[in-house]
């Protein structure tokens, strides 16, 4: 009894020339018809599987412009405060701004996730300095607030920190004084007035230089639009 040929076998044969030495045509062209199949199979698992992946790229994308809109839009309110906020919702979107570009990462491709980054540093930039700037107004927004009620130590102390200059430095007045002993000011403001006082931090931006970086970032998030729907608009990926 002869063994059995594979399939593989007999298509290798055929496919040498061999046809002629009589392998039936029925199993020449089931063969065929099975090697159609395996790749018609093969190119819809292909089809399937960049669709899911295209869709997780979307999803990641949608997250992340989301994000960033989010962390500018609070940085903007921020920015033009006029009253001491509560910043811990600004920390909680720009952590979720990280968290959406490491997701775009994991998901690619390089193309996109390099745009991606481009626009998380702009807008991490402006947030921090958002923030930052906030932090060293918070000694003059409280003192404003306790002057717009009628205290008369904060209404002294604002005159004699929009007219103090290194020949009559603030902290050698009196008035310093009163207002450390007026309890006015949280232990941690006054250090920060005295810091910002002595020169030892820098004074806060401008409100006015906030906005050519805030377009720009938004610049960036557009272009990083423009190439997500570049990508999944283009021809399939093989990556």
């Amino acid at each position: 009894m002869m063994p059995t040929m594979q399939p593989e076998a007999i298509s290798a044969f055929i496919a040498s020339g061999a046809a002629v030495l009589g392998v039936p045509a029925a199993l020449v062209v089931g063969i065929r018809q099975a090697r159609a199949a395996r790749q018609a199979a093969e190119m819809a698992s292909q089809a399937a599987r960049e669709q899911w992946r295209n869709s997780n790229r979307r999803e990641a994308a949608v997250t992340f412009v989301v994000a960033a809109e989010s962390v500018l839009e609070e940085v903007r309110r921020i920015n033009i405060a006029q009253a001491v906020l509560d910043l811990s919702e600004a920390e909680q979107v720009r952590r979720a701004l990280w968290r959406a570009l490491a997701v775009v990462r994991i998901e690619g491709p390089q193309s996109l996730s390099d745009v991606a980054a481009i626009a998380q540093k702009t807008v991490n930039r402006i947030s921090s300095t958002v923030l930052l700037d906030h932090r060293k107004r918070r000694p003059r927004l409280l003192l404003q607030a306790a002057a717009d009620e009628g205290n008369e130590t904060a209404k002294k102390a604002l005159r004699k920190i929009r007219t103090s200059t290194w020949q009559t430095p603030f902290r050698d007045d009196p008035v310093w004084r009163e207002l450390r002993e007026s309890g006015l000011l949280p232990k941690v403001e006054v250090a920060r007035l005295a810091r910002l006082l002595d020169g030892i931090d820098p004074p806060e931006a401008m409100p006015s230089a906030f906005f050519d970086p805030y377009e720009q970032a938004r610049d960036e998030i557009e272009a990083f639009i423009d190439a997500v729907r570049a990508h999944l608009d283009g021809p399939p990926s093989l990556v």
